[in-house]
């Protein structure tokens, strides 16, 4: 939240100032042999990034891409095989936004494609790298499409992943294959294997082992109006365990283990808690040997979609249009709250609380997942 107010109040006087000194206003036609893609969050639109990163790689297989990312996206961007180099923003201070643009001047990129949706930051670090060409968002009401070459207003009509595609069209002709992708690496294979020897689970598939849920409750420090009230998902969790023989997971980050210790107490300390006990290498094996996800519009949807599990995918404030998952084997369950979907951006709620997931009945999720698992 503070991050977004200080890029509110210092963004936009920069953008403005800065905007004095752009320079042209259409797109070169000169050879593009190097880009810079910004992308610094989340784990979604990570994962939605895929396959464009895919596809360009394809259709110009000398192109050399470069993406900068965070801490935050760095454990699922470091798996994706179609970049070439990965440049990691380890923080916002000015210090670090200094050596990191200096070190993207020496660059000399052809093209710089942000594709932040509301930051007035990362418009003016594409700026700063000097790159002549600049491609990004025109985001309604952001103020920070003026030190771009070319734009494209961001659609909350459009699933996103077709947003970002739209901005990559201004200057490269792709095809929209949309087959999301992730990798398991040997270092996440190893940790899940870990926890499950420290959890005495049985790591073999076989007809005798239980059909394992995955629950995750949280959706981030900002995210608390799009989670399913956790007295839900403890009587959805009873319900599994009762007729279907499941055995239940909890999954959070480290700053929202407290959330599935008191599901786990909910569920009598019958699940398996594995809130902050697994990095996103981690979580992508555990994912991949789930047979059902249940959850929020977050992270954990997207690895879930792009693994094709089958999962039932919860929303309120979001809108499934624009955000759900790209899945075959997903469920989507819309709150019946006649205020959502009200997110364009990802933090316009009209309401705090969970007020709006608690309109999510509890038995038509039971239906969505007999649907799934018959």
């Amino acid at each position: 939240m503070m991050k977004r107010y200080f890029d509110f109040l210092i963004g936009i006087p920069l953008v403005l100032f800065f905007s004095f000194f752009k320079g042209k206003n259409r797109l070169s036609q000169n050879p593009v042999d190097k880009i810079l893609v910004i992308k610094l969050a989340a784990a979604g639109d990570t994962i939605l990034l895929i396959p464009l990163f895919r596809n360009l790689r394809e259709a110009y297989p000398e192109l050399k891409i470069h993406w900068m990312v965070s801490p935050i996206n760095q454990a699922i961007a470091a798996t994706v095989p179609y970049i070439d180099k990965l440049i990691i923003l380890p923080n916002t201070r000015p210090a670090s936004l200094l050596k990191i643009i200096w070190n993207l001047r020496k660059e000399k990129y052809d093209l710089v494609v942000d594709l932040e949706q509301w930051s007035r930051g990362t418009a003016v670090i594409s700026f700063m790298t000097g790159t002549p060409d600049r491609l990004g968002f025109d985001t309604p009401g952001q103020h920070r499409s003026a030190l771009f070459t070319e734009s494209v207003e961001k659609m909350g009509s459009q699933h996103e992943i077709f947003n970002f595609f739209d901005v990559f069209s201004l200057r490269f002709n792709l095809i929209k294959e949309l087959a999301l992708e992730l990798w398991e690496t040997e270092s996440g294979r190893a940790q899940w294997n870990q926890i499950q020897s420290e959890f005495n689970l049985n790591s073999e598939k076989t007809l005798k082992r239980p059909l394992r849920v995955l629950f995750h409750p949280g959706c981030g420090a900002d995210g608390r109006p799009r989670e399913w009230p956790l007295a839900n998902y403890a009587v959805l969790g009873h319900w599994l365990k009762k007729n279907l023989n499941a055995e239940i997971f909890l999954s959070s980050g480290p700053e929202e283990k407290l959330k599935t210790a008191q599901l786990n107490s909910l569920l009598q300390n019958k699940a398996v808690d594995l809130g902050g006990k697994l990095g996103w290498e981690g979580t992508i094996s555990m994912v991949r040997d789930m047979d059902l996800v249940v959850s929020g519009n977050t992270g954990i949807m997207h690895v879930a979609a792009a693994l094709k599990k089958p999962q039932v995918a919860l929303h309120g404030p979001t809108n499934p249009k624009l955000w759900g998952p790209l899945n075959p084997n997903a469920r989507i369950i819309q709150s019946s709250c006649p205020k959502c979907p009200c997110l364009n951006l990802g933090f316009e709620y009209h309401s705090k609380n969970q007020s709006c997931m608690a309109k999510i009945e509890i038995e038509t999720v039971k239906k969505a997942i007999q649907d799934l698992i018959p």
